[in-house]
């Protein structure tokens, strides 16, 4: 498929290029002829980085830091493709090659690199948990998790979020996975309001934010929240990616820091009015989730993360066993932390 940049996110005009075809020119430069041809030979001389994350709301600070040339200030062309199937089709954009680096939930990250995938961690992008919304059809009668038992809920891929936080419900009511929680995989959120509306789906793990638009218009009751324990997004780089283009990787993560600080900060309402205006939420609903929100943006991964995801993992029985935290770094990269 194509990539494209999608809404809300400003899109400059070469932000949404497909992979193959990268911006022309790169690098900016002021003056005649002579800084003409300056920019053109920094142009040649830049590294495309193709990166890819999902539409929502935590991935701001990457089109805001591309908007203002700060990737290019480090001679890299950064182009973004959005992927709206999550966590699952990104894994296998990054396995053939067809990305370098992505912004992947932490369990699908550890998922993929724990069974020796062509991917490694190499940072954290937000420490702070996903909420998950538990969403069904507004009117099923469905009331509460509890309900849901035996129910079909829908994921937007094997081995994505979605499935991955499906299951870790169901274990934690002690439901037998198979029997009690069976899953229909749908795509992408548009592909499950589809599905859940003609009721062939019961039930949608979704961030619970990015859904809300649905649930104010009446068109999905939220019937409780499954927040992960551990930090939500982690930087994945891909083994091509790592074998070429680690330095432009690490200039993209020092690159985007800053611009997040900035979005956390939220100076003058600024992030509170961008959310709300661009993700079809109240300024309170917001406010609420940037209150929740914090973003590392760091080479760095905390032990903890990848214990804790690996254990979740194998008690629902996705992995048979854990390995050794090396496995699922790159620590030319990325550092372990206690």
């Amino acid at each position: 498929h194509a990539p494209a940049f999608a809404p809300p996110f400003p899109s400059p005009s070469c932000l949404g290029t497909m992979w193959r075809r990268p911006c022309g020119r790169v690098l900016r430069s002021a003056g005649g002829a002579g800084a003409g041809a300056g920019a053109r030979e920094a142009s040649r001389a830049a590294s495309t980085l193709r990166v890819v994350g999902v539409p929502e709301h935590f991935n701001a600070p990457f089109h805001m830091a591309k908007e203002r040339g700060l990737y290019e200030k480090r001679g890299v062309d950064f182009v973004w493709h959005t992927e709206p199937k999550g966590t699952g089709a990104m894994a296998q954009l990054l396995e053939a090659g067809e990305a370098d680096l992505a912004v992947m939930l932490a369990e699908g990250a550890t998922a993929r690199a724990a069974v020796g995938a062509p991917l490694k961690v190499v940072g954290t992008y937000v420490s702070s948990p996903l909420r998950w919304g538990v969403h069904v059809k507004a009117g099923s009668g469905l009331k509460d998790k509890a309900d849901l038992k035996g129910k079909v809920f829908g994921v937007s891929r094997m081995l994505s979020g979605s499935h991955l936080m499906a299951h870790v419900m169901a274990h934690q009511k002690g439901w037998d996975l198979a029997k009690d929680a069976p899953l229909k995989v749908c795509g992408s959120l548009d592909d499950a309001r589809r599905l859940m509306a003609a009721g062939e789906i019961d039930a949608w793990l979704w961030e619970k934010f990015t859904t809300k638009f649905l649930v104010y218009s009446g068109e999905w009751d939220i019937v409780g929240e499954v927040p992960t324990p551990w930090p939500c997004f982690l930087f994945v780089a891909s083994a091509r990616g790592l074998k070429e283009r680690s330095e432009e990787i690490r200039q993209v993560i020092e690159a985007t820091r800053p611009v997040c600080e900035e979005f956390k900060a939220n100076a003058g309402g600024a992030t509170v009015s961008y959310v709300s205006k661009n993700h079809a939420m109240s300024e309170a609903d917001a406010a609420e989730w940037l209150g929740g929100t914090h973003w590392a943006c760091s080479n760095e991964v905390q032990e903890s993360t990848l214990h804790k995801t690996q254990e979740a993992l194998v008690t629902i029985g996705q992995l048979a066993e854990a390995v050794p935290l090396t496995n699922l770094i790159d620590p030319s990269v990325c550092r372990l932390v206690s």
